[in-house]
């Protein structure tokens, strides 16, 4: 049984390795394309998303628990 975990969880590495070397060469392949990656876009790209769909995301889970706890202790 547990000799199944360990070969399941190693071929389960093995996969998410083999993945991420082949983003890792598509990545490399972007860059050598000449296509600079802008810093300032990447910042603020980042920023972008975390205020329109992180943000509202959390309020909407914040609201529900509020919610639930009301039903709940009241």
């Amino acid at each position: 049984m547990e000799n199944e975990t360990e070969k399941q969880i190693l071929k389960e590495l093995k996969s998410m390795n083999k993945s991420l070397q082949e983003m890792n060469k598509k990545i490399d392949n972007i860059d050598s394309d000449g296509k600079p990656s802008s810093l300032l876009w990447d910042i603020s790209k980042s920023l972008l998303i975390g205020v329109f769909i992180l943000g509202p995301a959390i309020v909407v889970v914040m609201s529900l628990f509020q919610l639930i706890g009301s039903w709940l202790f009241n």
